[in-house]
């Protein structure tokens, strides 16, 4: 199988992160921070290590800054419920993904107004548009780093910078940049990250980083293991945000995975990767090749075909992941054009090959000529 499907979830994983998710589960599988015991130590230490590498990933000043979460989509909820309230609004852009799109509409219920911000045929979002969405009430903006569709980045230190001049808070979602695009927390207030893809750890894991002085509201609330004898829960971070125990081999896997990041130049191999495949699809007729394509994301649009079947027959008949149809981002597609027909998407990843980019356009050309 040829795995063009990084967008999704990134595969395979460095053996490392599958080591450690084994070793907490076969070999120090104690509760962390529920216990002085060896065993609860270790998981408590590893938990840790996390922090301090995400930390040190995105140049966080603080490692109790970094909450861990299920998912990025749980790290959005998080944000955005624990900042958005009655007669607040929020600006979002019309390139979010639902896990944005959903969690903002959401807070419509309460009195909350989303205001979107369109991006242009290229899926990019630029500051000027969201300027001038911005009132007095406007108390977040939160934009997608890099479109999980056709890859285009979008100003994200620019738009921190707007927010900060009207004393906004900011919100990026990073779940297709992170791990591969240098980022400095610095420049914003909160930031969320999918740990199964860019950052190369398990299914289960997600990360939300909230800056220093800012305290949210909570998600969930309940048994954190310290503060016990308060009903409510503690003020600090990252208790305050990680009630009930941990994904604590999921957080291990992911740890070995950001020091997997840290040590290899993820983006520049990626780089390589996506050069050669655009090169090559852009001389494929009866494809179009959709937005800027900056993070190794290529939404394909065919004159002639039908996307979902075009990624049935990579798999069946050449051995190719691909995904197609509308990518949990209907307001993309109808931001793109493209929401009644989809599209297909190649992604690629760290442990793509050069012979793997050519296989797959080789693979495109052949549907079209004779499927």
């Amino acid at each position: 199988m040829i795995y063009l499907d990084n967008a999704a979830t990134t595969f395979p994983k460095p053996p490392e992160v599958i080591n450690a998710v084994n070793d907490i589960l076969t070999n120090h599988g104690g509760n962390p921070g529920r216990g002085g015991h060896f065993f609860s130590r270790i998981c408590g230490d590893k938990i840790f290590e996390c922090r301090e590498n995400m930390a040190k990933l995105i140049k966080a000043d603080n490692p109790e800054n970094i909450i861990f979460t299920k998912n990025a989509t749980e790290a959005i909820n998080l944000a955005i419920k624990g900042v958005v309230s009655r007669g607040d609004e929020i600006i979002i852009s019309s390139m979010e993904h639902n896990s944005v799109l959903r969690s903002a509409v959401n807070m419509e219920k309460i009195g909350v107004t989303v205001k979107i911000a369109k991006a242009d045929l290229s899926g990019y979002v630029s500051p000027q548009e969201i300027e001038l969405l911005i009132t007095d009430k406007t108390k977040m903006i939160c934009v997608i780093h890099a479109s999980n569709i056709v890859g285009t980045v979008n100003p994200i230190k620019e738009i921190s910078h707007l927010a900060r001049k009207h004393n906004i808070i900011t919100l990026i979602d990073c779940a297709q940049t992170g791990g591969i695009l240098p980022i400095n927390a610095a420049d914003f207030d909160m930031l969320a990250f999918a740990g199964h893809k860019g950052l190369y750890g398990p299914f289960g894991t997600g990360i939300l980083y909230i800056r220093n002085g800012l305290n949210i509201d909570t998600l969930i609330e309940g048994g954190t293991g310290s503060f016990s004898e308060s009903a409510l829960m503690p003020l600090s971070s990252p208790d305050r945000y990680e009630a009930g125990t941990v994904n604590a081999c999921g957080i291990a896997g992911l740890n070995e995975g950001i020091k997997f990041v840290l040590r290899e130049n993820v983006y520049e191999k990626e780089k390589e990767l996506s050069k050669r495949l655009k090169e090559l699809l852009f001389n494929i007729k009866g494809i179009h090749v959709l937005g800027k394509n900056d993070v190794g994301v290529f939404g394909i649009l065919f004159d002639n075909k039908d996307c979902v079947e075009a990624a049935r027959i990579l798999d069946e008949k050449y051995g190719i992941a691909s995904r197609a149809g509308l990518h949990c981002a209907p307001m993309a597609h109808r931001t793109l054009g493209t929401i009644s027909k989809g599209l297909l998407r190649l992604s690629v990843g760290y442990f793509n090959t050069i012979e793997d980019i050519e296989r797959a356009a080789l693979a495109l050309e052949k549907i079209i000529l004779y499927n």
